[in-house]
Protein backbone atom coordinates (compact mmCIF):
# COMPACT_ATOMS: atom_id res chain seq x y z
CA UNK A 1 0.00 0.00 0.00
CA UNK A 2 1.58 3.15 -1.05
CA UNK A 3 0.34 6.83 0.24
CA UNK A 4 -0.19 9.40 -2.02
CA UNK A 5 -1.02 13.43 -0.47
CA UNK A 6 -3.26 15.26 -2.77
CA UNK A 7 -5.32 18.74 -3.16
CA UNK A 8 -9.26 18.59 -4.01
CA UNK A 9 -10.94 21.52 -5.53
CA UNK A 10 -14.90 21.54 -5.48
CA UNK A 11 -16.75 24.00 -6.50
CA UNK A 12 -19.16 25.00 -3.34
CA UNK A 13 -22.08 24.26 -5.29
CA UNK A 14 -20.92 21.30 -6.41
CA UNK A 15 -19.98 19.55 -3.16
CA UNK A 16 -21.84 17.12 -1.26
CA UNK A 17 -20.81 16.20 2.32
CA UNK A 18 -20.71 12.76 1.66
CA UNK A 19 -18.73 12.76 -1.41
CA UNK A 20 -15.36 11.81 -0.25
CA UNK A 21 -17.44 8.76 2.16
CA UNK A 22 -18.80 7.67 -0.69
CA UNK A 23 -15.80 7.86 -2.73
CA UNK A 24 -13.95 5.64 -0.14
CA UNK A 25 -16.66 2.78 -0.76
CA UNK A 26 -16.76 2.68 -4.18
CA UNK A 27 -12.77 2.87 -5.13
CA UNK A 28 -11.64 0.38 -1.70
CA UNK A 29 -9.64 3.17 -0.69
CA UNK A 30 -8.47 4.74 2.73
CA UNK A 31 -8.52 8.70 2.60
CA UNK A 32 -7.11 10.53 5.73
CA UNK A 33 -8.16 14.20 5.71
CA UNK A 34 -5.48 16.66 6.55
CA UNK A 35 -7.03 20.25 6.17
CA UNK A 36 -10.22 21.75 5.02
CA UNK A 37 -11.11 24.79 3.74
CA UNK A 38 -14.36 26.13 2.95
CA UNK A 39 -15.27 29.56 1.41
CA UNK A 40 -18.44 30.77 -0.32
CA UNK A 41 -17.33 29.51 -3.53
CA UNK A 42 -15.40 26.52 -3.12
CA UNK A 43 -14.31 23.60 -0.80
CA UNK A 44 -10.13 23.13 -0.63
CA UNK A 45 -9.28 19.41 1.00
CA UNK A 46 -6.15 18.61 1.35
CA UNK A 47 -5.79 14.78 1.98
CA UNK A 48 -4.19 10.71 2.11
CA UNK A 49 -4.57 8.48 -0.44
CA UNK A 50 -3.79 5.13 1.03
CA UNK A 51 -4.34 2.38 -0.78
CA UNK A 52 -2.60 0.49 -4.70
CA UNK A 53 -1.30 2.77 -7.56
CA UNK A 54 -4.62 1.55 -9.35
CA UNK A 55 -6.84 2.13 -6.82
CA UNK A 56 -5.61 5.90 -5.73
CA UNK A 57 -6.05 6.61 -9.36
CA UNK A 58 -9.64 4.86 -9.57
CA UNK A 59 -10.41 7.68 -6.45
CA UNK A 60 -9.19 9.98 -8.21
CA UNK A 61 -10.94 9.59 -11.44
CA UNK A 62 -14.25 9.35 -9.57
CA UNK A 63 -13.33 12.35 -8.09
CA UNK A 64 -12.69 14.53 -11.26
CA UNK A 65 -16.16 12.97 -12.59
CA UNK A 66 -17.78 14.66 -9.59
CA UNK A 67 -16.15 18.26 -10.78
CA UNK A 68 -13.55 17.86 -8.45
CA UNK A 69 -9.73 19.52 -9.30
CA UNK A 70 -7.11 17.12 -8.02
CA UNK A 71 -3.43 18.15 -7.52
CA UNK A 72 -0.67 15.59 -6.37
CA UNK A 73 1.60 16.97 -4.03
CA UNK A 74 4.89 16.15 -3.74
CA UNK A 75 6.75 17.16 -0.85
CA UNK A 76 5.28 20.16 0.46
CA UNK A 77 7.53 20.75 3.46
CA UNK A 78 11.39 21.67 3.52
CA UNK A 79 13.59 20.84 6.83
CA UNK A 80 17.30 22.14 6.04
CA UNK A 81 19.66 20.43 8.31
CA UNK A 82 22.25 23.05 7.66
CA UNK A 83 19.91 26.12 9.38
CA UNK A 84 19.25 23.53 12.38
CA UNK A 85 20.40 24.14 15.56
CA UNK A 86 18.60 21.42 17.22
CA UNK A 87 16.98 23.71 19.62
CA UNK A 88 14.08 21.32 20.46
CA UNK A 89 11.39 23.99 19.77
CA UNK A 90 9.63 21.60 16.83
CA UNK A 91 10.24 18.34 18.24
CA UNK A 92 8.22 19.78 21.41
CA UNK A 93 5.64 21.12 19.33
CA UNK A 94 4.51 18.77 17.04
CA UNK A 95 1.55 17.01 17.76
CA UNK A 96 2.69 13.71 15.64
CA UNK A 97 6.43 11.99 15.22
CA UNK A 98 7.02 14.02 11.81
CA UNK A 99 9.76 15.60 13.55
CA UNK A 100 11.82 13.89 16.35
CA UNK A 101 15.34 13.14 17.53
CA UNK A 102 17.84 10.85 16.07
CA UNK A 103 20.00 9.41 18.46
CA UNK A 104 22.70 11.64 18.47
CA UNK A 105 20.22 14.43 18.91
CA UNK A 106 20.23 15.39 15.52
CA UNK A 107 17.11 16.31 13.86
CA UNK A 108 14.52 14.38 11.81
CA UNK A 109 12.01 15.47 9.55
CA UNK A 110 9.79 12.67 8.43
CA UNK A 111 7.34 13.74 5.87
CA UNK A 112 4.77 10.92 6.16
CA UNK A 113 3.78 11.52 9.47
CA UNK A 114 3.48 15.36 8.88
CA UNK A 115 0.13 16.58 9.61
CA UNK A 116 0.68 20.43 8.11
CA UNK A 117 -0.02 22.27 11.34
CA UNK A 118 2.17 24.58 10.42
CA UNK A 119 3.78 24.61 14.42
CA UNK A 120 7.52 23.90 13.75
CA UNK A 121 7.30 27.01 10.53
CA UNK A 122 6.02 29.04 12.99
CA UNK A 123 8.10 28.38 15.66
CA UNK A 124 11.27 27.61 14.50
CA UNK A 125 13.48 30.38 15.62
CA UNK A 126 16.09 29.91 12.61
CA UNK A 127 13.54 28.88 9.67
CA UNK A 128 14.89 25.60 9.36
CA UNK A 129 11.64 24.29 8.28
CA UNK A 130 9.37 25.49 5.63
CA UNK A 131 6.22 25.48 3.84
CA UNK A 132 6.74 25.24 0.00
CA UNK A 133 2.92 25.86 -0.51
CA UNK A 134 0.31 24.17 -2.18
Amino acid sequence: MMSKRVLVFFPSKEYKESAIPEIVLKSGTIFNTIKTEVTPTHIKIMGEIKANEEKAQEFIRILKRRSAVVKELGNIMRFDPDKCVACGMCVSLCPTTAISFNKDYSVRYDFDECILCMNCVKNCPVNAVSYLGD
